[in-house]
């Protein structure tokens, strides 16, 4: 048992470290815009094309013994799948450049857009998700003239499907926003757990309601994580961070030592926090890049922001009641 808590908090200390540099990654976030495939022109059956996270990211599946070129931004060959199944991306290409990210931006400076082609695998199953600024609405500004319902955006994708020139038609609709009934209801239910947990001492059955709660948000975290393909980031701290909670959660129930206890439901309470917290725009848009059902993810989300402070206010007071014990019995003494 020892052991297992220096594990937990070795991956405890790692995780809170871990979510800044995470953030750097430009995995899909929640939206307010769904953009779907309408028209593969002339249609051909062995290209599945999807979007993925709402708007987000293309992702195109090629069928075996099918090649495809898909053009970029400038008409330059971007991607370029082979009939074994391998993808290649050109990294010389505008598009690479552009793409790295939901919203772009402008080339880097000494850009080379004459640059000779640069190909690097990407896949081997023909299968390859990107960025690709033509299939969503590429501004934080709503836009202008449009209510939620509207088309916002329709444009072609080229590419070049066994030498057959290709047009794949995407639209973007503005979806209404999400009911706020969930949020509120998972935000005082996470509370009421972390309360008990602070004036129910004599009992295992406030922990267990955390270690549950944690174990759910787990789940949750799993189901994005496994929701997105590899090539558009999901991110391990996604259900890492929950997993942490739950197994501290889980080892206070079998701790005797208050100074132990103390010390596993502060580092509970603060990667479930944290967890929800990095979690939180999913509460004010209106679709979340998660096969899990948007309701649930966000009222799991709120009980962890709720309940995760209050979990870890109470156990840094008992760490500081624990420590401060032993200093006053020597007082005493002497």
């Amino acid at each position: 048992m020892k052991r297992l808590i220096r594990i937990v908090s070795i991956i405890a200390v790692f995780l809170v470290l871990a979510p800044p540099a995470a953030a750097l990654a430009d995995a899909p976030g929640p939206t307010d815009y769904r953009s779907r495939i309408i028209a593969i022109d002339p249609p051909i059956n062995t290209i599945h094309p999807s979007v993925i996270g709402g708007d987000s990211f293309l992702l195109l599946q090629v069928d075996a013994g099918t090649t495809v070129v898909v053009y970029g931004y400038q008409g330059e060959q971007y991607l370029r799948y082979e009939g074994d199944g391998t993808v290649f991306e050109n990294q010389s290409s505008p598009t690479f450049a552009l793409s790295g990210s939901r919203y772009g931006g402008s080339l880097p400076a000494g850009f080379d857009e004459h640059a000779p082609e640069d190909w690097h695998r990407v896949a081997s199953d023909g299968r390859f998700a990107w960025h690709d600024h033509r299939i969503h609405w590429m501004t934080n500004v709503r836009p202008p003239g449009k209510r939620p319902g509207d088309v916002v955006l329709r444009s072609q994708l080229p590419m070049t499907v066994d030498q057959i020139d290709v047009k794949v038609t995407v639209e973007s609709v503005w979806n209404p926003a999400a009911s706020r009934l969930p949020v509120w209801f998972g935000a005082a239910g996470g509370l009421a757990v972390a309360l008990l947990i602070g004036f129910v001492r004599r009992s295992r059955w406030p922990e267990a309601g955390l270690a549950v709660m944690a174990g759910i948000a787990t789940v949750v975290g799993w189901w994005h994580y496994a929701s997105l393909p590899t090539s558009t980031g999901p991110k391990l701290v996604w259900f890492l961070m929950p997993l942490v909670a739950t197994l501290a959660a889980t080892a206070m129930m079998f701790m005797r030592s208050m100074l132990t206890k103390a010390a596993l439901l502060t580092i509970a309470g603060a990667n479930l926090f944290l967890w929800g917290w990095l979690r939180r725009d999913g509460f004010t848009h209106a679709l979340l890049p998660t096969d899990a059902p948007g309701w649930f993810d966000r009222a799991v989300s709120a009980a962890a922001i709720a309940s995760g402070p209050v979990a870890a206010a109470f156990g840094l007071a008992a760490l500081a009641l624990a420590v401060a014990a032993p200093a006053r019995s020597a007082t005493s003494a002497t």
